[in-house]
């Protein structure tokens, strides 16, 4: 590994158990390849604004009139560019209500721009992202995978495909709520043989 980009959702700060597993992968990767960069954003510490009537102008149609617009557009293309120059891509996902943090949805909001990290052509949409791999630690309190009430993995799929990440691989803690030891320790073997 050589360039890590680590992206941080979840609103619990080091009480977190997707941040907690997110510490583990990378003080595991620097022990293994010492050389690695690891980018990090925080989405609690510097959250994303929600778009508006305005800035939705900038982000979909490149509208640059106001300066709540143009800043829309660069904090866009800065996101975008974290992912560009990752080889691999980190991130913490709490199940927040059955679904991804509000901080994720917005911050997708502002990475899925079309014809910059997708477009559209006679064969549908085609995602403008290199698709390098993505861990995705999904924390929940109860269990969900592989039952009709999981909505967010295929959603994180979908959507992280669309701009074209698709090598997503999910990793589980699951019945946090009455087995966290447990559910912790399985995650953190699944990173040991992740990083193998």
């Amino acid at each position: 590994m050589s360039n890590v980009f680590v992206l941080r959702t979840s609103v619990n700060g080091q009480n977190s158990f997707s941040n907690q597993l997110i510490d583990q992968f990378i003080a595991k990767t620097k022990a293994k390849w010492s050389e690695v960069q690891i980018v990090e954003r925080d989405l609690e510490v510097n959250p994303v604004p929600l778009l508006n009537s305005e800035t939705v102008a900038a982000l979909r149609a490149g509208v640059t009139d106001t300066e709540a617009q143009r800043n829309a557009i660069a904090l866009s293309e800065q996101l975008i560019a974290e992912l560009r120059n990752a080889d691999y891509i980190v991130l913490g996902l709490p199940r927040y209500n059955f679904t991804t943090p509000a901080t994720f949805r917005t911050y997708i909001d502002y990475i899925a721009r079309p014809r910059v990290t997708f477009q559209y052509d006679e064969n549908g949409p085609k995602g403008l992202l290199p698709n390098v791999p993505v861990f995705a630690f999904v924390t929940s309190g109860g269990e969900y995978v592989g039952t009709e009430f999981d909505t967010l993995s295929p959603w994180v799929k979908q959507t992280l495909g669309f701009v074209g990440l698709s090598n997503v691989e999910f990793i589980y803690a699951e019945g946090l709520a009455y087995k966290a030891e447990d559910a912790i320790s399985a995650a953190s073997a699944r990173i040991d043989e992740i990083l193998k």
